[in-house]
């Protein structure tokens, strides 16, 4: 395994007395209570927005919400909707709330984040359909929720970025009248056929094993060969080239980093994306790093700004072109959380 960043280090340290307990060992509740207290590590929520709850209705059922805009913001701003990480199994409104609030004040947008349904109770292709559902009710309710519905993005973190994924690029091939003009998509999950070279280099990972990443899998597809499916595992499509942009933000030591398998298919359009008029992808892959790790730090500000600010523009429709860059020392959660 890579060598660690000393600030990584420092951060296991201080977690080691009380090693987290492995999924298949707890409750499903337990499991969920224990990610949901790593939320202390995010420090101080930002009180820069301003946060209001809502319940999004779909089809035969309704999925809770949080809007967040910057305070003083006048008319109406660029869109996200955010889909929480959590390996498909855990993660809330909450437990990604700082995030949510930092890529509002920080990106300049209005964040509409959406807590979809979770497995085991819930298996695919439920969380995917309550994705895409739900960024159509906002794309149909812009007015209402004060967003330009010309630059309305689609955002998400590990588990959450592949249903910002397929959802950005199964919009068209649903006839959906909505359209996502950008996806950030952090440390994602892209490939969970669990085939690809990372899955066994960081099969010891802190915070995200290969075990673990494996049983959160399973839990949420149970059937192995749906795992096969664009949906499931995006970077297995052919064609991308009707997906819009993309800001990747990819860790180093993780399991799930096969935004940078370059034997997947939907890789090539990735790595030729600087010249593809249809797609622009920015690549931030950050050295040395985790997927998890989120205690604050000012060292890290400048990478976090880096983020946003290549996503807030990409987002809003204005140029963000940006070749591949490193963001050292952590991953997506610092970059985008530490203050």
């Amino acid at each position: 395994m890579t060598t660690l960043d000393p600030q990584v280090s420092d951060l296991l340290a201080s977690l080691s007395g009380t090693p987290p307990p492995q999924p298949w060992d707890v409750s499903i509740a337990s499991y969920r209570s224990a990610g949901e207290k790593l939320v202390a590590l995010a420090g101080v929520p930002s009180s820069r927005c301003e946060v209001r709850d809502l319940e999004i209705p779909l089809p035969g059922r309704t999925v809770n919400a949080r809007s967040y805009r910057p305070k003083g913001a006048l008319g109406s701003l660029p869109g996200v909707v955010y889909f929480h990480g959590g390996g498909f199994v855990r993660g809330s409104l909450d437990s990604h709330d700082r995030l949510c609030r930092e890529l509002s004040v920080q990106g300049a947008f209005s964040v509409i984040a959406v807590a979809y349904r979770l497995a085991p109770e819930n298996v695919f292709p439920s969380a995917h359909d309550d994705a895409m559902e739900a960024f159509s009710w906002v794309a149909d309710h812009c007015d209402e929720l004060n967003l330009r519905s010309d630059a309305l993005a689609v955002a998400g973190d590990s588990a959450g970025a592949m249903l910002a994924a397929s959802t950005a690029a199964g919009l068209r091939e649903r006839n959906n009248t909505a359209t996502a003009r950008a996806q950030g998509l952090f440390c994602p999950v892209l490939d969970v056929t669990l085939t690809s070279a990372s899955v066994a280099q960081y099969d010891k990972a802190p915070f995200l094993s290969g075990p673990v990443l494996s049983w959160c899998v399973d839990q949420y597809f149970p059937i192995v060969q749906t795992r096969r499916s664009e949906a499931a595992s995006p970077l297995m499509k052919e064609n991308l080239a009707e997906s819009p942009a993309a800001v990747i933000v990819s860790a180093e030591i993780d399991p799930v980093s096969t935004t940078l398998d370059s034997t997947r298919p939907g890789w090539k359009l990735l790595a030729s994306s600087q010249s593809s008029a249809s797609m622009r992808a920015c690549l931030i892959a950050s050295s040395s790093s985790l997927v998890c790790s989120n205690r604050p730090s000012t060292r890290l500000s400048s990478s976090r700004s880096e983020c946003l600010h290549c996503f807030g523009k990409t987002a809003s429709g204005r140029t963000a072109r940006v070749s591949c860059a490193t963001v050292r020392p952590v991953g997506f959660l610092v970059c985008v959380i530490a203050g």
